[in-house]
């Protein structure tokens, strides 16, 4: 059911009236920022093309066979195809492409797989898996032809689409250039101008716009209830209206790395460099980037909020809990927040281009404190 997707009221009411017009597309691009539900309403969508008892209208009844079937990837009537790692070969047409890989990623790709079903939402996340292969497009093409079910539609969902590799587009637009009666692509992606102005134009593009605050809160508020109000206002803001990065900030302790920017930047004010460097090692100890930029992030918002206070847009305030804290701070010392934020986004560029964590953010504290003189 559309209830299945948060948010993208003006996106239903499109799949909703194509499916009541009986007007299909062979395919379609569902694209806009990570995290938006794309891949969740083209599975929808795939649901409700095939379902046997539709509700109100245009919703699948998500209790029928094919509904239920569809919803766990165990469908004849449905594909999903992602990136996969590098198989032993790319030669051998007759195998498919999951018949490529060795038993390690074979497992990952089931797992992760099986993660999708249960969360539509979920970041699929499989290592070395870099290209959507041609081996992967080649099986769509052998099985997109073929006869189906009378009056149903076989649905192949690309999801990430821009992650095909050169030979992989030109195989699918191959197929698009051919399209099927009884078949119809959906390609997902947040990167629609890194496709081929061919594949874009051969498609039906519905673009998915960032998902409300109010709903991202909701979804807090249901995942963690132990969260404040003005914790879950902190996390929905982050969030940018994407699912995704709502549970990434959910699942990767934001609260205590938000505590370690405050800590680092006292330490930077207060001149206690032993302790400066005890933090810094605690930031930087499993050489994650991900967490690196994360924290720089928090910082970048800190001062951000700094700068809000300063000029009177309290309103503006992200860090709505630490309000206090932010006041004092703007009491207390001047600081040339545009400079040292500048300074931050510097510093994310820099933890892309593999210069050591360590030096980075010694650097970077540096470049802070020089930027920060105590009030009289």
């Amino acid at each position: 059911m559309w209830a299945n997707i948060i948010g993208q009221d003006r996106v239903k009411e499109i799949l909703g009236n194509i499916f009541k017009s009986e007007k299909i597309s062979h395919s379609y691009i569902f694209y806009g920022n990570e995290g938006t539900g794309k891949d969740a309403a083209a599975i929808e969508f795939a649901k409700l093309l095939n379902c046997d008892k539709p509700v109100n209208g245009s919703e699948a009844c998500d209790k029928c066979k094919n509904c239920m079937e569809i919803n766990t990837f165990k469908s004849p009537l449905f594909k999903f195809v992602i990136a996969l790692p590098t198989a032993k070969s790319e030669s051998d047409e007759d195998l498919n492409p999951l018949e490529k890989l060795d038993k390690e990623d074979f497992m990952n790709y089931l797992a992760e797989m099986e993660y999708k079903t249960l969360d539509k939402y979920h970041k699929i996340s499989i290592p070395k898996a870099n290209d959507i292969r041609i081996s992967s497009i080649r099986q769509i093409k052998k099985e997109i032809y073929l006869t189906g079910k009378t009056g149903k539609k076989k649905v192949f969902v690309i999801s990430k689409c821009d992650m095909m590799n050169p030979n992989s587009a030109n195989s699918l637009l191959k197929i698009l250039e051919e399209p099927p009666k009884d078949s119809i692509l959906i390609l997902t992606t947040s990167r629609l101008n890194s496709l081929l102005p061919t594949i874009i134009g051969r498609c039906q593009k519905i673009k998915f716009d960032n998902i409300e605050k109010s709903l991202i809160r909701n979804y807090i508020d249901r995942r963690n209830e132990s969260l404040s109000k003005e914790e879950m206002d902190f996390f929905a803001e982050l969030s940018e209206g994407s699912i995704i990065k709502c549970n990434e900030i959910l699942d990767n302790n934001f609260l205590d790395l938000r505590e370690k920017v405050t800590d680092i930047l006292a330490s930077i004010i207060t001149n206690q460099n032993l302790k400066l460097g005890s933090e810094i090692d605690f930031i930087t100890a499993k050489k994650d980037k991900e967490r690196m930029k994360q924290f720089l992030i928090l910082m970048g918002i800190w001062f951000r909020d700094i700068s809000a206070y300063s000029s009177g847009n309290t309103e503006l305030i992200i860090n709505k809990d630490k309000k206090e804290r932010i006041k004092k701070f703007a009491v207390n010392f001047n600081s040339d927040n545009y400079k040292i934020i500048n300074k931050i986004e510097e510093a994310i560029k820099d933890v892309d281009s593999n210069i050591f964590p360590e030096l980075i953010l010694y650097h970077l504290s540096f470049h802070i404190k020089s930027l920060i003189e105590k009030r009289n």
